[in-house]
Parts: C-alpha cells; structure tokens; sequence
C-alpha cells in the first residue's frame, strides 16, 4: 500500500490532492453534501487523468491531517464508484484506507491515453494546483505532441533493469510513497517501463534517469556544459576568454546535484548585496539559479541530439540554455507575470525529480524564481525565446545605484508587496513613472497604476506635474509616521481590500511574503472562523469581509465595549 505519511505531508501541486468531507470549524463540522463530493471526486479524477495523473485523497483537513468522513456504507461505495459510471471513458474506481484511526478515500488516477470527459461538465485538466477546463482537441494535442516531441516514451529495449541505480530507484520509490513496490513494478507505475510477454522493457526516461553510468545513455548531449567567461562578452581569437569545464554527464539526478556542485564553487560573494544586507550574499539567490538550471534539464527538447543544457557564467550575469523552443501553451508573457504555468515536454522525467526534490512541483518554480530576485534587490529574470532553444538570464547587479543601507532597511519593514517596495529604494531621490514601474517589476499598467495609487493614499509618493498617462511621481522620504502606515495584518488586509472589498490569494502573498500553499492555509484558516467568505472558484477566487470581520479587523474597539 502507498506510503501515506509522505503523500500527506507533501503540499498540493501537480500530483497530489487533499479534500476534507467536513464543512464549519471542528466544534460545529458537518458531512458535506453526497452531490457536492461526488461531483468534486469525478472532476479532479478526470483532471489528473487528462494531465500527467496522480492523487487525490479526500478525508485529510487543508494542514494534512486526517479526519475521516460520517457517511453511511452505500454512500461511500457510490463516492468510490464514481470514476466509473461519471467519466467517459471510464476510470479506475478509488479505494479505503484506514488511516490514524480514520477511513480515507484514495483514488489512484494514472494518465489517460486520450482526453476524458465528465459527464455533462466538459473536459477538465490539472494545472499545478488547480482545475480549468480545456477543449476535448486541446487535450489530445498536448496528449499527441509528449508521445512525437519527447523521447521519454521511445522504448530501449538494449538496456536491462541491471543497468539502472538500484540506491537512486529506491530513493525514488519512497520520494513517491511507493516503498512497497519492487523496482520493475515502480517503474511499471510512472510508465518509465512494460511488460511484454513477461519480460520488462525499459524507456528512454527510465535510463536517463536512473543509468547507472554515462555509457547506457545513448543521447550524445543528455548532460550539461558549464563555460566561465571572464569578461561580459565572448571573444576569440588571441582575445578568447571562455574556460570549458568538464562535462557533466550520466543520470540527470547525478548530473543535476553535480551541476549543483560545480556551479556553487563558481559563484562569488557580493559585496554590494553586503552592503545591502549586511551579510554575506552570493551574487545570485541560490534557488534562482538552481531552478533554471533544474528546469533546463528537466523540459528541455531531448530529440535534439547536438546540444547540451549551457551554463555560461560572465561576469555580470549568468545564462542558462537549454535546447528546444518553448511549447506553444508556454508562452514568455505568461512566465513573466509568474502564472503557474504547467505544460511539460517531458512529463515523466519531471514527476520523478519532483518526487526525488530536485525540483518544485511544475509551474511553482519560476513564480519563485522571480520572487528570489526580486527580494534581493536584484534585476528580475530575463526569459529569452527561440526557436531552438531557450534561455534564463540571471543579472547580479543590484537594482540601486548607490544604495542608502538606513532607506532600504526602512523600506524593508513597510507592510507593502515586494513591487512597491523595489520602486521605493530604486528611486529614493528622484522621481519615476508607470512606465519605469512596470519595467522594473515586469507587470503591466493597470497593476502598476493600482500599486501606484495605493502608495499615493499612504502618503509614500506623490504625483508630479500632470496626471494620465504621462503622471511621474517622487518619492516622499520624510514620509515615516508609523500611524501613516498598515502594520497589523488587519490593517494590511483592509488596505489590500482597497475599492473591490476583496482580496485573492495573490493579494495575500504580495502583502506577507508567503507562497501560495502557506496564503491558502491562512485564508482558508480565516474562512473558517468566519472573518472572510470564499467567492468563486480555483484562479476566480475571491475573499471579502465574512460575519465576524468588524470584531477581527477591530480588536481594540471590541475589546474596549
């Protein structure tokens, strides 16, 4: 049976699923609806199913723990049953599991060959951490073009499963929950393997992935080229300034934690972002440049045979290249807004070094890697597309001139997002508009112009000259009186309410700092207690002031009648 302990306590992402079968807080909790559940169970069954696959438990609270259900025997038979009769075509029934002392209900969902549809709700797909519904072709495009475009599926039938890391496969195995499983079945399950006739033939994924040496690896350019470039350009001839290290090559979890390595002991020590932080700071964040460098080698287009993943390393930046164009649902605008944005090339590949934690869930990481930049005052991420490959730039100059460490670490403590704040220290004595707003912190206008007007009405900037289109504002240093500015996380939230009188999960994140699992849990936390109401569903969700708002956002007037 699966590990539950680690399943449970992963986070939701592309792979995995909690629900709770309560409704209220534990003091006042009722079972939820027999119709609500089983429309929920066929929905995320056939969404896992025109993805990649994976989990969905339900019986487990939003923090991981468990709390069973109080349905009678035949309801719970009807919820289990539900993948067979409401989907088409099809699907595996799930399945109980008793578990600390409560019954959950697991259903195991591999993906399908082709889309699957819910009855009468259309075609829905996993997206990271959500649902959206996709046209039925959409589905069999993306389906199609992973079984022509990715080599993870071709079969090897030249290498045997003694070829492969038997410590890598079971580091594998229990990153999964899947302990009990023999090497063959795993491999079986992530369909990295068939049996045919009673013989186990291997794919290509499963030896890029867990070969036990280079030489059972027949892509000739399946590892990773580091080159140091002294200078900020390449040149040649008497001039050449580029240094080739070794190459990295074998499994790509070795290859990846190597890479790790090599590139950690080329990294300097920044003194401008000391002087700003007053600690020792490497000159790029390190999850910024190991998850570009994860990502390259995890989607890059392994059918191009005469190229590596490419780390260059200058002196002013750092690029890292990986073969093979976007694909069309990727597009660069929808990875600078920092969508979780989830279409692998390889999705196999990328299960497996998920569950080995050598990279985020699909469509987390680069949000982050924007985040990490961002907070340390350095130059976003520059995303360049082509059409055979496609590039990250990590700058490692930071965004101020000539920073005033007492203004940045003033700025620091505001209650404000990671945007407003960037704008404020790049800009402490001269004055900026929109358009530099945007251009720093890669939005577009109108979230500039909200970002903006917020700071106007804390009296942090102010408009210069005349106002529209063309308005510049300057900031205003003297501008320190804490009474001005929201500190407690009521008097944020109410200033994230702003006009709307809502918030989204995005609204959370910007004001604390946190992911959006953590902004989910608070948020649901507050739901709970009755301080804001849920509106809508998955990336339309809104919160607004529920029942017990006044006496939360209050508390001195409440604790003073």
């Amino acid at each position: 049976m699966r590990d539950l302990s680690r399943l449970l306590a992963q986070p939701e992402g592309q792979f995995f699923d909690r629900k709770s079968l309560w409704h209220g807080p534990v003091d006042r909790r009722r079972t939820r609806g027999r119709r609500e559940v089983r429309d929920e169970i066929a929905e995320y069954v056939a969404a896992f199913a025109n993805a990649d696959g994976g989990v969905l438990v339900l019986g487990v609270e939003d923090d991981g723990t468990p709390s069973g259900h109080g349905y009678p025997d035949e309801a719970i038979e009807e919820m289990l049953g539900t993948p067979t009769h409401r989907i088409s075509p099809p699907q595996a029934a799930g399945r109980r599991v008793s578990w600390q002392g409560h019954e959950l209900l697991v259903f195991e969902v591999p993906a399908a060959e082709r889309a699957v549809m819910v009855h009468g709700d259309g075609f829905p797909r996993r997206v990271h951490d959500e649902v959206i519904q996709e046209s039925e072709e959409v589905i069999n495009a993306i389906k199609a073009r992973g079984r022509s475009e990715s080599i993870e599926l071709d079969p090897a039938p030249t290498v045997g499963i003694d070829a492969l890391d038997g410590n890598l496969l079971d580091r594998a195995r229990r990153g999964a929950g899947l302990d009990d499983l023999s090497p063959a079945d795993y491999l079986i399950e992530r369909r990295l393997a068939d049996l045919r006739d009673g013989v186990l033939v291997l794919r290509t994924g499963a030896v890029l992935l867990f070969a036990s040496s280079a030489r059972y690896i027949e892509h000739p350019n399946a590892g990773v080229r580091v080159f140091r470039v002294q200078g900020t350009e390449r040149l040649t001839g008497s001039r050449h300034n580029v240094e080739e290290l070794p190459r990295i090559e074998g499994a790509l979890p070795a290859v990846i934690e190597r890479a790790y390595a090599v590139i950690s002991g080329m990294i300097r020590r920044s003194a401008r972002l000391h002087d700003l932080f007053f600690r020792e700071m490497p000159e790029y964040p390190t999850f910024a440049w190991q998850e570009a460098l994860v990502n390259a080698v995890a989607h890059r287009d392994y059918r191009v045979g005469g190229r590596s993943v490419e780390i260059w390393l200058y002196e002013d930046r750092m690029e890292v290249v990986s073969p093979g164009g976007l694909l069309p649902e990727v597009g660069v605008d929808r990875l600078k807004q920092r969508e979780p944005v989830h279409y692998s090339r390889n999705p196999r590949l990328t299960r497996v070094l998920a569950e080995l934690s050598l990279m985020r869930e699909q469509g987390e990481g680069i949000p982050r890697m924007f985040d990490e930049m961002e907070q340390s005052w350095l130059r976003l991420p520059e995303l360049r597309a082509g059409e055979h490959a496609f590039s990250v730039v990590l700058r490692n100059q930071p965004i101020l001139e000539t920073p005033d460490p007492e203004w940045v670490r003033f700025v620091e403590g505001l209650a404000l997002s990671h945007r407003q704040r960037r704008i404020l220290a790049a800009f402490p004595d001269g004055s900026f508009s929109n358009s530099d707003y945007r251009a720093l912190n890669e939005v577009d206008r109108d979230q500039a112009y909200r970002d903006l007007k917020e700071l106007e009405k804390l009296g942090l900037v102010s408009p210069v000259g005349r106002s529209g289109r063309g308005a510049r504002y300057t900031v205003l240093r003297g501008a320190t009186a804490p009474r001005r500015l929201p500190h407690t996380p009521q008097q944020v939230l109410a200033l994230r309410m702003g006009d709307e009188g809502s918030i989204q999960n995005s609204d959370y994140r910007d004001a604390f700092g946190v992911d959006r699992h953590a902004a989910l849990a608070a948020l649901s936390e507050l739901v709970a207690q009755d301080v804001l109401v849920r509106d809508g569903e998955r990336r339309g969700t809104r919160y607004r002031p529920g029942p017990d708002w006044d006496a939360w956002a209050n508390p001195a007037q409440t604790d003073g009648e």
